[in-house]
């Protein structure tokens, strides 16, 4: 990474708040940004916007700050911005914001940051921003939904659902314009309208005994905006973050507590719980979440040329003479197989680099590191098949094999990547799932052209993992590719169409690489799958009728054996093979 700095800015409707950051060149750098935050000084501005306010005075603020944040003859590399508001998926703009943010939807004030400092600039909502900063300080952990619910003006709520950023229909999750009789969600949980009462002194309305009464009006309102996200979204966990957060933590309120206490009894009485923290860190968390971003996406385009059209295999037909529409059924489904059949042969030169993906897929999962897979369209769907089958087939941990798909996975089986997801960055979702030097990151893109899946090998490369890129050809290996799987499969018989036979080549290859690493790690006895999950009746009879074969137990035997073991069919196998139980 060239030295220099990166700045983090998080845009209210009163201030802007900013931090620089000097990069530690080293793996696992979000953790060590997050502690360089920690200790840095946040500057803040006036931020001019509002009804009435003009782009200008929004962009001499934005000056003002980067004159604070930036030294002389110190280059800003790369600008990571939280604010509130709808921001689309690739980060470049944002379509929809409150009146009291402005002119915020207008270009012009990106585009003079972009210019003046000829680095990249990358939009976030801030609660997105605040979740990759609580990521970074390590809150979000295991296969579970949690809600990130930073409060300040309004309420913002992002949703991280076992590593992922979880938007279903592709839209952040607008909790605070929920409406009820007593006024909007973002009225009943925000704190503009305590502000005047308390006189802006947050810890005086926590704390002091003469706001007993606002408080505890305040703590109910609070809290059913809580229960209602946990009961929309089935969060079992509810992180609250901004100056809320901020306040609470400075004069040492119980606020989590407190929130817990009000939501237990309803959500008993829909048989669940959920319970609710306070995210000390506050205001920073945004702030880091930017200033990661910014690292990311800098490195990502750093590292990365686009393909033009004419280049890319896949868009050549395998016969550009063929008439398809004159061929009867027959005649085009004996032609489709001779093609796959061709590929296929094709893919065994690159079994080599299918091996030694495999290995390294095996120790990386049995060092305690995971498997991520990255693709776009097909390829991030046949990677999502692949992912979800380990479980069931082998009894993998399923913490331990993620795939991120661009455009979210929340929609992936049913739509098409209809807003150009393919060319957005993935750099949030790799933040979002704490990639590290423990991990294997699988990017899949057949053209090799898809900017989510390259964006995603970048930055997970700079941050000490392992990658595999699985693409058509082997012409352009990047640096930061540490193994090219290439398919060889050649052009596509209706071109462009890469789920033909690039796409039955994905598939082999997956299967080869989770199959192999599956049996290497002791998943597989002999051709018998020993560590699947005895879910359902076919499974528990698959189950004992391999005890059968492996040991000659009879039905009633192997059942018994089974339910000894809870059904765990590789502790039974284990307990056999040591012959330290009887039948």
């Amino acid at each position: 990474m060239k030295q220099g700095i990166y700045i983090g800015i998080d845009v209210g409707g009163t201030w802007l708040k900013g931090v620089a950051c000097h990069v530690p060149l080293q793996p696992d750098w979000a953790k060590a940004v997050a502690e360089q935050i920690k200790q840095s000084q946040v500057q803040r501005v006036p931020s001019h916007l509002g009804s009435g306010r003009s782009v200008e005075e929004f962009i001499q603020s934005l000056d003002e700050l980067l004159d604070l944040l930036s030294p002389p003859d110190c280059p800003v590399l790369g600008i990571g911005i939280s604010t509130a508001g709808i921001v689309d998926y690739a980060g470049k703009r944002i379509p929809v914001a409150s009146p009291h943010l402005g002119m915020l939807p207008s270009s012009e004030w990106k585009e003079h940051l972009e210019q003046k400092y000829q680095a990249p600039v990358v939009l976030i909502n801030d609660a997105d921003a605040t979740t990759i900063g609580a990521v970074s300080c390590g809150y979000l952990q295991g296969e579970r939904t949690i809600g990130i619910m930073p409060i300040g003006t309004g309420v913002g709520l992002s949703i991280w659902r076992n590593g992922r950023r979880w938007q279903p229909g592709k839209m952040l999750p607008l909790i605070g314009s929920v409406e009820t009789p007593c006024g909007s969600f973002d009225t009943i949980g925000g704190i503009a309208g305590l502000s005047a009462k308390t006189g802006s002194d947050l810890c005086a309305l926590l704390t002091e005994n003469n706001c007993s009464e606002e408080r505890e009006r305040y703590l109910s309102g609070l809290a059913m905006v809580v229960y209602s996200a946990c009961v929309l979204y089935n969060m079992e966990q509810v992180w609250i973050g901004g100056g809320l957060a901020s306040a609470a933590s400075a004069c040492g309120y119980a606020l989590g507590e407190e929130l817990t206490q009000r939501i237990t009894k309803p959500l008993e009485t829909l048989g669940r719980t959920a319970k609710v923290g306070v995210l000390k860190e506050g205001n920073m968390l945004p702030l880091t979440g930017a200033v990661s971003l910014a690292i990311g996406e800098k490195t990502a385009r750093d590292g990365n040329v686009r393909k033009t059209y004419d280049s890319i295999q896949t868009e050549t037909p395998y016969d550009a003479n063929l008439s398809l529409h004159k061929m009867n059924a027959q005649n085009i489904v004996e032609y489709l197989w001779n093609t796959e059949q061709e590929a296929g042969r094709q893919l065994h030169e690159s079994l080599p680099q299918i091996v030694e993906a495999a290995q390294t897929v095996a120790r990386k999962l049995s060092e305690g590191g995971r498997l991520i897979y990255v693709g776009a369209g097909t390829s991030g769907r046949l990677a999502a098949i692949d992912n979800v089958e380990l479980g069931c087939t082998f009894g993998f941990p399923k913490e331990k094999v993620l795939t991120l798909i661009a455009g979210g996975v929340a929609d992936a089986s049913l739509e098409i990547e209809s807003d150009f997801e393919e060319d957005a960055s993935a750099v949030p979702e790799i933040l979002l799932a704490q990639v590290s030097s423990k991990d294997v990151v699988v990017g899949i893109s057949v053209s090799g052209s898809a900017y989510y899946v390259r964006s995603a090998l970048t930055a997970s490369h700079s941050l000490g993992a392992s990658t595999v890129f699985i693409q058509e050809g082997d012409k352009e290996v990047p640096s930061w590719v540490d193994i090219n799987i290439a398919l060889r499969s050649g052009h596509e018989v209706v071109a462009g169409s890469t789920r033909m036979k690039a796409g039955t080549a994905t598939k082999k290859v997956l299967n080869f690489i989770s199959t192999t690493a599956m049996i290497r790690m002791g998943k597989v006895h002999g051709p018998y799958m020993i560590g699947l999950e005895c879910i359902n009746e076919k499974l528990i009879h698959r189950a004992q009728t391999i005890l059968n074969r492996l040991y000659g137990l009879n039905g009633e035997e192997a059942g018994r054996w089974l339910a000894r073991h809870g059904n765990n069919l590789q502790q039974a196998i284990e307990a056999l093979e040591n012959k330290n139980e009887k039948l």
